[in-house]
């Protein structure tokens, strides 16, 4: 969670807002009211859907060349923030697992989520915070020696896609892993090599599976 929070004030002005994600390299500002509650989210893309994009007299190549740049596509008249700002805000609590905004994220199809405890704002989650906890996520792992590493395979095989050992067999020496059998797919065989390299690494996988043959 990212708590050092740039927010803004319902009653600033859109350039001040503009300025703020300039100069912070954010792409989003949390919007507060007057008691210092959250009262709505403004974006670059709230910024851009209402800026009047057809009076713009300069062209793309001079657009180009300005650094920095939002300004340049807005004609800004001292807009309040509060006009223009998303009030439908998505957020959760402190203790929400990090899955569930990595969930609101991609359904709402926004790039962060606000967290509020009590209804104070304390941080927010953003697509990067998500990356991080990625990438801080342990591999997985099993008992050492190939009969536990056949059971993991077996085991997962039928859990995690429906396979049992009547429909692939799998075969494991020296932590090279085998696998036969009838497949209904070519995306089915993507899962599977998957599933094995999330388990075994990268190195040790045979596919010896068969595509059935499709019945006209």
């Amino acid at each position: 969670m990212t708590k050092k929070i740039i927010s803004i004030d319902g009653c600033a002005s859109i350039r001040h807002a503009i300025q703020l994600m300039l100069e912070n390299e954010i792409s989003g500002l949390p919007v507060l009211d007057q008691l210092g509650g959250v009262c709505g989210m403004l974006t670059e893309g709230d910024l851009l859907a209402r800026c009047e994009i057809d009076s713009l007299s300069q062209s793309c190549a001079e657009v180009a060349k300005v650094d920095g740049t939002l300004l340049n596509y807005i004609k800004s008249k001292a807009w309040r923030v509060s006009d223009v700002m998303t009030p439908n805000i998505i957020a959760v609590t402190p203790d929400t697992p990090i899955s569930i905004a990595a969930k609101l994220m991609a359904s709402h199809r926004i790039k962060r989520v606000l967290v509020l405890d009590n209804g104070e704002l304390v941080g927010l989650i953003s697509r990067r915070d998500l990356l991080r906890a990625i990438a801080y996520v342990p591999p997985d792992t099993i008992a050492p020696g190939d009969e536990a590493l056949k059971l993991a395979v077996i085991t997962r095989l039928r859990t995690e896609l429906g396979l049992t050992s009547h429909q692939v067999q799998i075969a494991v020496h020296n932590a090279r892993v085998c696998i036969t059998g009838n497949i209904d797919s070519e995306l089915q065989r993507q899962a599977i090599r998957v599933l094995i390299e999330r388990i075994s690494g990268t190195c040790g996988y045979v596919d010896e599976l068969h595509l059935a043959p499709q019945i006209a």
